[in-house]
């Protein structure tokens, strides 16, 4: 089987999640198939299509049509993105250079993940060729040319609208919560597709660090961007009026807008810790040195891979109830609280402090039973049946087929 995966970013290009998760993805399925992806790069369109090989997968980095390169978004005003987002809306020379890829390939299955700087409009590059067309959600970029779905209520209709238009062409859509998948379904889109929930997998040795039994006080963390919508200040606010003989240290890592702000706040108590943006293997060794780790995020984020991440070293977490968070937590009923409340959140580390050094090991044994459901493994069998029930009506490239103007015709004729 030889499947294409399209993705705006591919390593070692990486913006967030959903460039490590389709990396994860299209590592996992070298056991299985013949994979390649489409993604795209810096390069201007004389320089032509650049290819190489990584880790078993074949990389195609097409020359970007748009604007600008997505690579270089964070440089952009507000203005400038919403701008290269909406000429995402129908982009030919885009879809045509897709289309062109394609041919040669000669892919059994498409599976799309982030589309922006391709537009939901290359969809019908692969309805052209008849090859089945599988999609994941990672985030809400079809609903919206900004980062939310909310911001402007006016232009995210135009925008879903013309993505929900496109989406017919697609059989199948994943999700990877059940959040993002009903976010996109009720607003219309997907109307013909099989529809599934398939959580990322994580990445990351499962290894638990041996616990010292039940003692206060606590040493508590929070990772992942310091931005207002991830719910930081509201942790650091909610930790601050603890007294050290509850709460001994508080570990904020990551970097964004809020940081010096924080740090600031927390200048004359000692027990707050800023390490800044971390390489992965030290984070994931501050989230095993911590006894919970904290996801207080207000904006209704995908999935929850730092969840998985704190659970695969043995840490339970406690988190916000929003988006698609609920999927990624064990027990949401006890380890759920109120997303943008710093009493919440308080109410929470005192209820891990009175917890007993029997309950904390068994909760230790709960986490890691629980993230073995986010493994590559799991990942890979999920896969495989979905594209196994793509094909199941469809018939493979005939050796002599030329592709011809999006038309298959034979050899010869």
């Amino acid at each position: 089987m030889r499947i294409v995966i399209i993705n705006s970013l591919y390593t070692p290009h990486i913006i967030g999640g959903a460039e490590i998760s389709t990396q994860i993805l299209a590592e996992a399925l070298t056991e299985a198939a013949d994979v390649h992806v489409l993604t795209l790069g810096g390069q201007k369109r004389k320089a032509g299509t650049v290819t190489e090989r990584i880790r078993g997968v074949t990389v195609h980095r097409l020359p970007y049509a748009g604007l600008y390169w997505i690579g270089e978004g964070k440089k952009r005003s507000l203005a400038a993105r919403t701008l290269r987002r909406l000429s995402d809306l129908y982009n030919p020379v885009q879809i045509g250079a897709v289309k062109e890829r394609l041919e040669t390939i000669r892919p059994d299955v498409i599976h799309t993940q982030n589309l922006s700087g391709f537009g939901a409009a290359v969809w019908t590059a692969g309805e052209s060729l008849g090859i089945p067309i599988a999609h994941t959600l990672r985030d809400y970029s079809l609903l919206s040319p900004v980062s939310s779905p909310l911001a402007n209520r006016a232009l995210a209709k135009l925008y879903s609208l013309t993505s929900a238009g496109f989406s017919r062409k697609v059989s199948a859509v994943v999700g990877i919560s059940t959040h993002i998948l009903k976010r996109h379904t009720n607003a219309g889109l997907f109307p013909a597709a099989e529809s599934r929930v398939i959580p990322n997998a994580v990445d990351g040795d499962i290894v638990a660090a041996e616990r010292i039994g039940a003692h206060r006080p606590l040493r508590i963390g929070c990772f992942g961007r310091v931005e207002p919508e991830k719910g930081v200040r509201e942790f650091v606010e909610a930790a601050l009026p603890l007294p050290p003989d509850a709460v001994e240290q508080v570990v904020v890592c990551g970097e964004g807008s809020l940081l010096e702000e924080l740090r600031t706040l927390c200048r004359d108590d000692p027990r707050f810790v800023f390490p800044g943006k971390v390489k992965p293997e030290e984070a994931r060794a501050l989230m095993a040195d911590m006894d919970a780790n904290f996801v207080p995020s207000i904006w209704e984020e995908p999935f929850g891979r730092v969840i998985i991440e704190s659970y695969q070293v043995g840490t339970p977490v406690y988190a916000s109830a929003v988006g698609g968070i609920p999927d990624a937590v064990w027990s949401p009923d006890e380890f759920l609280f109120r997303p943008g409340s710093a009493v919440a959140i308080r109410a929470k580390i005192m209820e891990f402090c009175d917890k007993t050094a029997e309950e904390r090991r068994l909760l230790q044994e709960q986490c890691i039973r629980h993230c073995r459901k986010f493994t590559q493994a799991s990942l890979l069998e999920s896969h495989l049946e979905l594209y196994g029930g793509l094909l199941a009506g469809r018939r493979e490239w005939p050796a002599n087929v030329v592709i011809t103007g999006g038309h298959r015709v034979r050899a010869g004729e």
